[in-house]
């Protein structure tokens, strides 16, 4: 159907009001519904037993999700799973529950003064609380938590099939820069038996890290601010989905601290999406409108190269994966 056969008034109207569906989604997984719906059918009053919830409510909220596809009305209040509420339960396979109430509290609020991103530039998140989003979720610990599970839900899915991708046959030894609590790093070593990895990132968040877990001799924790300075020498620095959370000006500071670490045959993969260029629909673009709240975006691949040499680093190769994630082989720009 093309866009002339399209009412537009219609058109606008759904997209507009596409926050209901979004914030029904992100209600539906917090509160667990999908693990209390049964392939035999279940009713919306035992549903709401289980989950000390209002019957009314639920109800309705549960024909909007079903009029999407996530669940099925098979008689006047009785429930079916379907392929999309299966992603929803705690345990399904491929499970995105904790991956659909990413949003936080605060992140709510700052996403619905996006007006002022628009306006001046400046991130929501300083306007409003004085602070940016890893400052705020720092002294939040509940906030944190709920980003940190939803962070970890979408890396378990995607970690392999990136980590499989990366080309790392002339590697010995890799640094995987705000890695967080070590799944890429695990997934790397995986991959590429070969290889021995450091993981960097905030002293509070390493703190957590159990090295014991791993085999030692080839997995090695190491605290600090990838603003300052980052472990020296390796051949190989990760920084997966690290840029789009920065401005042009903090990604400087940060492509900088891990260039003054390289060797002249170092190698930074980063790992973002690429914006399509044109009209052509792609998940980063919604996304990015949230993440100029907190004085983030996304880039396409110019943007990623002149980012790059404005601190003296050149793109090598791009390598897609089987993710909506892109790796980026970048290297110092005399070579």
């Amino acid at each position: 159907m093309s866009l002339s056969d399209v009412n537009p008034i219609h058109r606008i109207n759904e997209l507009y009001w596409g926050f209901a569906i979004s914030r029904a989604i992100h209600v539906a997984a917090k509160l667990g519904i999908a693990d209390h719906v049964t392939a035999g059918g279940t009713s919306v009053n035992n549903i709401a037993a289980s989950t000390n919830l209002n019957q009314d409510r639920l109800y309705r909220l549960m024909r909007l999700l079903a009029s999407y596809q996530i669940f099925a009305e098979t008689e006047k209040g009785v429930f079916v799973p379907t392929p999309l509420s299966d992603v929803l339960t705690t345990a399904g396979d491929n499970s995105v529950r904790d991956a659909a109430h990413l949003v936080t509290k605060s992140m709510w609020e700052a996403y619905g003064h996006l007006e002022h991103s628009i306006q001046t530039g400046e991130d929501t998140y300083t306007e409003l609380f004085g602070k940016g989003v890893f400052e705020y979720l720092d002294e939040h610990a509940h906030e944190s938590e709920q980003f940190s599970r939803a962070m970890h839900n979408y890396a378990e899915l995607e970690n392999p099939l990136i980590a499989e991708s990366c080309p790392l046959q002339q590697a010995v030894n890799v640094v995987d820069v705000g890695g967080g609590q070590g799944g890429f790093l695990d997934e790397l070593l995986e991959a590429h038996k070969h290889i021995s990895g450091l993981l960097f990132d905030q002293p509070h968040v390493v703190a957590d890290v159990n090295p014991t877990a791993r085999e030692s001799e080839r997995f090695a924790i190491v605290g600090g601010s990838f603003f300052d300075a980052v472990p020296s020498g390796a051949d190989a620095y990760f920084l997966k989905r690290i840029l789009h959370d920065w401005n042009d000006d903090d990604c400087c500071k940060i492509l900088s601290s891990v260039k003054a670490a390289m060797k002249t045959d170092s190698r930074i993969f980063v790992i973002d999406a690429i914006v399509p260029a044109g009209n052509v629909p792609h998940f980063s673009k919604d996304l990015e409108a949230f993440l100029l709240t907190w004085g983030g975006q996304e880039r396409d691949r110019d943007e990623f190269e002149q980012l790059f040499a404005r601190v003296g680093l050149q793109l090598a190769s791009v390598i897609e994966t089987p993710t909506a994630l892109s790796i980026l082989e970048v290297k110092l720009a005399s070579q």
